[in-house]
């Protein structure tokens, strides 16, 4: 299954992404946008005044929210597509971080067995990663992502200035990603990336495109993650069991990315003490994703994380899978780790907070 969509950046496609969205009206499609409370008060007016064709689309409104991630709220989205229609030809253009795409996703592609969707990313942690690679799902008693599957977006439209509506928190969120992307497959871009470029949009653009072609190489080579596109899941085994745990327990839920540097740290851990990560590279990560991805300090309760870790998708039966890393800018997928040494990961995550 290959992407036979593109990534179209406002600097450059605009008018190609304005052709596509005329051409879609021409040919008699219906035109949906799918926004929760806040792109739909920040972020469609800038759409539309790019785009005035699509000031008569449909609209479909959710909570925002990683907890509205839900099969109800997707059943809101299929009732709202029903009453006002849609048919087969339908475009769902999902406007948001990465709650929205990746349940507009799933939405569209079980939606009478399919209709087209774009993604319009709004954060930059849905612009470098939800919004990439046609992952789509929700999340299910209390597990993430845990429904979903494989569906690529028609169009993946690209603009950094929906950037500027995000407090610095959401930021540093997304910036977790970027630092991930590179770590495990491009040591320059690591060396490149700095806190200053978070305040920075002139910089965040220029790494959000290297960023999408990063992921979008992986992505093409093994579209299904059986191989190569496993090394994305970095940080994302340890990542995904404290986010839900977070957003089960804590009435200031941890963000994705946050929940993803702190996996990041403790992977790395376990890296080292794969004897696959020198102890310089593990303070060089550790000293970055503090000062870039840390909006404030979070303890791990590692108990709370079994029933998690144990039902993460990676997995293979009961054994636990994680990729790690072999030195900055390369990683190793399949690797099995015990429950004692993610313990002692935990643990040494608590001692550096």
């Amino acid at each position: 299954m290959k992407n036979t969509g593109k990534y179209l950046f406002s600097d450059t496609d605009k008018n190609i992404f304005r052709k596509y969205l005329q051409e879609k009206i021409e040919s008699g499609c219906s035109l949906f946008i799918l926004m929760d409370e806040n792109t739909k008060k920040f972020c469609k007016s800038k759409l539309t005044d790019d785009f005035p064709i699509l000031k008569n689309a449909g609209e479909i409104v959710i909570k925002s929210g990683e907890q509205h991630k839900t099969l109800e709220t997707c059943n809101h989205i299929w009732l709202k597509l029903i009453a006002h229609h849609a048919d087969r030809h339908s475009l769902l253009i999902n406007l948001g971080g990465g709650v929205i795409t990746d349940l507009g996703g799933f939405a569209a592609a079980s939606y009478k067995r399919g209709i087209n969707f774009c993604n319009i990313p709004t954060t930059l942690l849905g612009t470098i990663d939800a919004a990439i690679g046609g992952k789509t799902g929700l999340d299910y008693q209390g597990m993430k992502n845990v429904i979903g599957c494989f569906s690529f977006a028609e169009k993946t439209y690209i603009n950094p200035e929906f950037l500027t509506t995000l407090p610095e928190r959401h930021i540093k969120s997304g910036y977790a990603e970027l630092l991930k992307i590179a770590l495990i497959s491009d040591k320059l871009l690591w060396k490149q990336l700095q806190p200053q470029d978070i305040k920075d949009l002139s910089s965040l653009t220029t790494l959000i495109k290297k960023a999408v072609l990063l992921k979008d190489k992986i992505v093409q080579q093994d579209p299904l993650e059986d191989h190569t596109r496993k090394t994305l899941n970095f940080g994302h085994t340890i990542g995904h069991a404290i986010e839900s745990y977070s957003l089960e327990h804590d009435k200031k839920p941890l963000l994705h990315g946050e929940a993803v540097a702190i996996g990041m740290i403790c992977e790395s851990w376990i890296s080292k003490k794969k004897k696959m990560l020198s102890g310089s590279e593990l303070d060089e990560i550790i000293f970055k994703l503090i000062r870039c991805s840390f909006s404030e300090k979070y303890k791990i309760d590692f108990d709370g994380l079994s029933a998690f870790l144990i039902n993460d998708k990676k997995n293979s039966g009961l054994k636990i899978n994680f990729s790690l890393l072999q030195g900055i800018g390369k990683a190793q997928i399949d690797n099995f780790i015990d429950e004692k040494m993610i313990s002692e990961a935990v643990m040494f995550y608590n001692n550096l907070i």
